[in-house]
C-alpha cells in the first residue's frame, strides 16, 4: 500500500469514526503505526485526523454517558443532544476530512482550518 494511500485511509478513519463511534480504535492503532513516518504527507494526515477523531469521539462519548446517567432516552435533551451531534459536529469534522481526501489525493498536504494551525 503506498503512503499516499496511507493518508488517505488516516482521514477516511476520521468519517468513520464520526458515523460509528468503536472505528476509534482503528484510528487509535493506525495513529501508533505511522505517527513517526519518514513521510510528512503520511506524517501530518495522521496527526491531524487523529487529533480530530478524538475530538468527535469525546464529544459522542460525553453525550452517550450524560443520556445514560442522567436524562434517558425519552428527554428533550436527548433530542437536541442528537441533533446538534447530527447537525453541527459531525458536518464540521466531514468538511475537512474530505478535503484532507481530495487534498492528499492529489499530493498535497493538507491541514486542518483549527487543528493544524494550533499543532504547527
Amino acid at each position: 500500500m503506498s503512503l499516499q494511500i496511507k493518508s488517505i485511509l488516516s482521514h477516511v478513519f476520521v468519517i468513520l469514526t464520526l458515523l460509528f463511534p468503536f472505528v476509534y480504535l482503528v484510528l487509535v492503532i493506525w495513529w501508533l503505526k505511522y505517527r513517526n513516518s519518514e513521510n510528512e504527507m503520511l506524517r501530518v494526515s495522521i496527526r491531524e485526523a487523529f487529533i480530530l477523531g478524538t475530538i468527535a469521539f469525546i464529544i459522542f462519548t460525553s453525550l452517550i454517558t450524560a443520556v445514560l446517567t442522567h436524562y434517558g432516552f425519552k428527554s428533550t435533551f436527548t433530542l437536541v443532544a442528537g441533533e446538534v451531534y447530527y447537525m453541527l459536529i459531525i458536518p464540521l469534522s466531514f468538511f475537512p476530512a474530505i478535503m484532507g481526501i481530495a487534498r492528499n489525493n492529489a499530493g498535497k498536504i493538507y491541514y486542518y482550518p483549527l487543528i493544524g494551525k494550533l499543532i504547527n
